[in-house]
């Protein structure tokens, strides 16, 4: 606080006890630690009217638990399109995309997991997770080659 450390602060305790004089040091400490007790009564007090008044509680630990970063507008926008995205798609119909079909082709059999994505934010997906008429889920339960075209088998 204000760039003091230990060592200035026993320096400043060492100066003051030469100048005040050990008689008056004591005195002086207690005058000391009565100001510092009331400025933390009043703070207090100022505090639970505050508190009173405005009808909400102003205790830190319950402030930091208010994280005013989930209010940012680009996050709120972010995560409505993640969460449009994660919707389950219907398991009547699959639409079978060009990109689907090149994850499909390296698939294994047997494979439990499909990772999509970058390689600095890989994406993992459950392959069972899938429909069934997804060729990715189906190149994963057939020891055969996957699908080469747009049509699901």
């Amino acid at each position: 606080m204000f760039g003091l450390t230990l060592e200035k602060l026993f320096l400043i305790a060492v100066l003051a006890g030469i100048v005040i004089g050990p008689q008056r040091l004591a005195v002086y400490a207690h005058h000391l630690a009565g100001t510092v007790r009331s400025l933390r009564d009043f703070i207090d007090k100022t505090r639970s009217d505050a508190e009173r008044d405005m009808g909400i509680s102003l205790h830190p630990q319950e402030w930091e638990s208010l994280d005013l970063r989930r209010y940012d507008p680009r996050r709120i926008v972010s995560d409505a399109l993640h969460d449009a995205t994660a919707v389950p798609p219907s398991p009547t119909a699959t639409i079978v995309t060009d990109e689907m079909i090149d994850q499909a082709r390296h698939v294994r059999f047997g494979q439990k997991y499909l990772v999509t994505g970058t390689a600095a934010h890989p994406r993992r997906i459950l392959i069972e997770a899938l429909a069934h008429d997804d060729p990715r889920r189906i190149a994963a339960e057939t020891r055969d080659s996957p699908p080469t075209d747009n049509t699901v088998q």
